[in-house]
């Protein structure tokens, strides 16, 4: 008796990519973006090279992809986007929910691994990579800030208008979930996001920099100024 013929699925496009990215973050997992080979990621999901190349030009554009994938994630769009009648605790309640979940995905775990381990093999494509997506990410979150000071709503410092520091807490979480694990990182977690919220929520209120400024007098002003 002939074995079944086995009938070929033709996966929507978008679908094909998301299966193709997900191929490729494990590829890449194990041999790093430089060792992973086109024509591994193909076998990966049953695709020829050719296959592969119908939707992505090489490595390189699928690991940027994986990249803005995460940054641009539309659960990161509009974090500091005011709306109407928003208190800060409102705002900054949204922008830790939002960070704080990514910090807990595996693949955004999987995906800094990366960027640690090529800064070292391929330092300009790193850079490239910086300048084209992560410092791009940072800038749009920096004008949503931007927008609340402008507004009155967030204090106007060196914190508010660097987006950086502002999220620099969030990195530290992600570094704590992927060294310790387990119950010992959970804890630690809920530890740094209690204190970037603390953080955030006295460093960006107006009415407590106003008071800061009283207390500081002028002389502490002018010496800030010089």
């Amino acid at each position: 008796m002939d074995a079944p013929r086995r009938v070929r699925v033709r996966m929507a496009p978008q679908l094909r990519r998301q299966q193709i990215l997900d191929a490729a973050l494990e590829q890449f997992s194990v041999f790093g973006v430089a060792g992973a080979t086109m024509e591994g990621i193909a076998q990966r999901v049953g695709l020829t090279k050719a296959g592969l190349y119908a939707h992505f030009a090489g490595k390189d554009e699928i690991f940027e992809t994986l990249v803005r994938s995460f940054l641009f994630h539309p659960m990161q769009q509009d974090s500091w986007r005011w709306q109407e009648a928003d208190s800060l605790e409102e705002a900054v309640d949204r922008f830790l929910e939002r960070v704080y979940a990514l910090v807990h995905d595996a693949r955004m775990q999987a995906i800094f691994r990366l960027l640690i381990a090529e800064s070292a093999r391929v330092p300009d494509l790193i850079l490239r990579w910086h300048q084209g997506f992560i410092a791009s990410h940072a800038r749009i979150r920096q004008e949503e800030l931007n927008e609340g000071i402008d507004r009155g709503l967030i204090a106007d410092n060196p914190v508010s208008r660097d987006f950086t520091v502002v999220a620099a807490p969030a990195l530290l979480a992600l570094v704590t979930c992927m060294t310790l694990g387990g119950d010992t990182a959970a804890a630690k977690l809920a530890q740094i996001k209690a204190a970037h919220r603390h953080m955030l929520l006295v460093v960006l209120d107006p009415a407590a920099a106003d008071a800061m400024r009283r207390t500081c007098g002028p002389s502490n002003e002018a010496a800030e100024a010089n």
